[in-house]
């Protein structure tokens, strides 16, 4: 069906004016009317005037935003609606809508587009209760003018407080023993690590973090020195006759047993008595000593008149004699 505004314009002159979307005709509920379909054209614009479509058609609405709607013109809650003649009448109407500007707003990792008649960032914000935390980010100052299609982007800032604890290190301290078996050891007080508290001041944009700033440290628990035992004791480890007499002669003379041990196998396999003899000089005992030169290393070493053949004056006197400078004899 064809309007003839014409003959709407005869029926009555009704000044033009905005119409919200609330405005609706009133009906006496007394009698209950059935409203019925009545013509409208709805004009599209821009919010800068601009034509952006036309839609016809009849619709028992009366509703400026509901008879778009119906008619296929998409409003927006934010658009603003000029009606003519005015649709109480119940003749029909023109409906010319503005489209309310828009603008992207990117909050945080959320981005939407809002529409809005405000002149302002700030006034776009509070309008929509979108608030702007002390440490939070925008691109625009708030007294930034609305440009159309403007985005409008926010980070959210996050200050914490973080804590995190890290282990203390224990330290170790070592003894030694000359009555534990040389290579052994043995703890006296087991070390245990402290712990330690780090607080952290962490910024985080959207949710990612960008930076951590130590702010205080704390000791939560002692560490415990760790004791050991270090074994200092020499140990013959193979096969040796005189085993009690090496290890004291070794110990009192600071000499490994087994360095003696070995040389006595060298020399005699162990046998106290044996007499050996090479280009016509004899050499006697477990060490294989030289008259003369017995004479002149047991004295030294404190065994001054002491049989040749003595198993426990050549087993003291070697130990001395490798430790003084006689090692080369042998």
């Amino acid at each position: 069906m064809k309007l003839n505004f014409k003959f709407l314009l005869a029926a009555a002159v009704v000044p033009a004016s905005f119409i919200t979307f609330s405005s609706v005709a009133q009906v006496d509920s007394t009698y209950p009317v059935q409203p019925s379909p009545k013509p409208y054209i709805v004009d599209v614009k821009t919010s800068t005037g601009d034509d952006a479509g036309q839609y016809r058609g009849m619709t028992a609405q009366t509703d400026p935003f509901a008879i778009s709607t119906e008619l296929g013109a998409s409003p927006y809650p934010e658009d603003r609606f000029l009606a003519f003649p005015d649709i109480k009448m119940g003749i029909g109407s023109q409906i010319t809508i503005y489209r309310a500007p828009s603008y992207t707003i990117i909050d945080g990792r959320r981005e939407s587009v809002m529409r809005s008649w405000t002149s302002t960032i700030g006034e776009l914000l509070s309008e929509k209760n979108i608030e702007i935390g002390e440490d939070d980010k925008i691109n625009f100052s708030t007294d930034t003018q609305l440009e159309l299609n403007m985005e409008i982007r926010i980070i959210r800032v996050a200050i914490t407080s973080v804590k995190t604890t890290e282990d203390i290190d224990f330290e170790l301290v070592k003894k030694e023993d000359n009555t534990l078996d040389q290579g052994k050891i043995r703890i006296e007080q087991a070390g245990a690590l402290g712990e330690r508290v780090l607080t952290f001041e962490v910024r985080r944009e959207d949710g990612v973090e960008v930076s951590r700033r130590l702010t205080g440290t704390e000791i939560a628990l002692e560490p415990v020195t760790e004791i050991r035992i270090i074994g200092t004791k020499p140990v013959i480890t193979g096969w040796c006759k005189y085993n009690d007499l090496v290890l004291d002669a070794s110990i009192k003379n600071g000499l490994d047993p087994n360095k003696l041990c070995k040389l006595m196998n060298i020399e005699s396999l162990g046998r106290s008595s044996i007499i050996g003899e090479h280009d016509g000089v004899k050499y006697y005992g477990l060490f294989q000593y030289e008259s003369g030169f017995w004479v002149s290393v047991s004295s030294k070493a404190g065994y001054s008149g002491a049989d040749i053949l003595d198993a426990k004056a050549q087993i003291y006197t070697t130990a001395w004699a490798l430790t003084h400078g006689y090692s080369g004899r042998w």
